[in-house]
């Protein structure tokens, strides 16, 4: 194997991860918007559903700031290898720190994912369907 592969699977595994991530943001968020209560003028969340919005926005803003911040930063390593005298088609290697803050913002959006559906989602189904 090459290590050119390895760079492929992660980054095709991690990209996959990501827009599972979105998916189940999303399918989180119906739940908690279909599970109000209330009139539609003022709806009701219980506690746990609130607490649910909240790890799935922090996950989502997580995912959010993984690109935005993976963006800038490569920008920024562009113009400086640029600046260096870079060509399109030189070859060089980046430094591993340039991807900290995406890698760690990628477990942080998984995290905080993860514990919605741990924490408050499935207890929060079981005991709406009784499956206790």
């Amino acid at each position: 194997m090459k290590l050119e592969n390895a760079r492929e699977a992660y980054e095709a595994f991690s990209g996959k991860a990501s827009d599972i991530v979105r998916q189940l943001s999303l399918a989180g968020i119906a739940l908690v918007w279909l599970f109000k209560s209330g009139s539609a003028t003022a709806p009701i969340l219980e506690r746990e559903l609130v607490r649910v919005a909240l790890f799935i926005f922090l996950a989502l803003l997580c995912d959010f700031l993984q690109y935005l911040g993976a963006t800038t930063i490569w920008i920024i390593y562009f113009r400086y290898k640029e600046k260096q005298g870079s060509k399109g088609d030189d070859e060089f290697l980046a430094p591993p720190e340039i991807n900290w803050l995406g890698w760690g913002l990628f477990y942080l959006k998984s995290v905080a994912l993860l514990l919605a559906y741990a924490l408050y989602i499935i207890p929060f189904l079981i005991s709406k369907f009784h499956l206790t």
